[in-house]
């Protein structure tokens, strides 16, 4: 896979992936079977990228069979977090039919809204005054030259800065 999946993964997956093994919740799969060892990465990868993909099927499904119809989906953070869950599945699917899909991370932190190591927390005055932990809203922007949507636009040398709003 490209760099931004890759990007993705490593930020993402293999993070909740780590939260689930702390938990002692790998040795259950979603339909209840009980495992002798804890899931392998590979495995919690497989149902974590099925599982994406069919949510992202079913509100596609949804949306061409509802024209001028509103869907609004309430999951998970991780599902939405750079368009590598649900969200950027949708608009692959939706490509052709040109259909909107925004997502939207209640009470994010800054820790939701960037990779690690991204943002400075001595350059982000809403970060320093509240914390690692509070509400920080953001705006991401690309450098000028750069097409929203593009793929260039994901990667992270593509980012003009961040606006901190809150």
């Amino acid at each position: 896979r490209n760099r931004y999946y890759k990007t993705y993964v490593d930020y993402v997956i293999s993070p909740s992936y780590d939260l689930h093994k702390s938990l002692g919740i790998l040795r259950t799969t979603i339909t209840g079977q009980v495992l002798e060892e804890d899931m392998s990465f590979a495995r919690f990868f497989s149902g974590r990228i099925l599982w994406d993909e069919s949510m992202a099927s079913n509100a596609y499904k949804w949306v061409v069979n509802n024209p001028g119809g509103l869907i609004c989906c309430l999951v998970g953070a991780d599902h939405v977090k750079f368009t590598g869950g649900i969200t950027g599945r949708f608009e692959r699917m939706a490509k052709e039919q040109q259909l909107d899909c925004t997502s939207v991370i209640l009470n994010p932190t800054l820790i939701d809204t960037r990779p690690s190591g991204s943002v400075s927390m001595l350059s982000n005055v809403a970060a320093l005054a509240s914390g690692p932990n509070d509400l920080t809203l953001q705006l991401r922007y690309l450098k000028e030259g750069v097409d929203v949507g593009s793929e260039e636009s994901r990667l992270p040398d593509s980012t003009g800065g961040v606006l901190a709003l809150a």
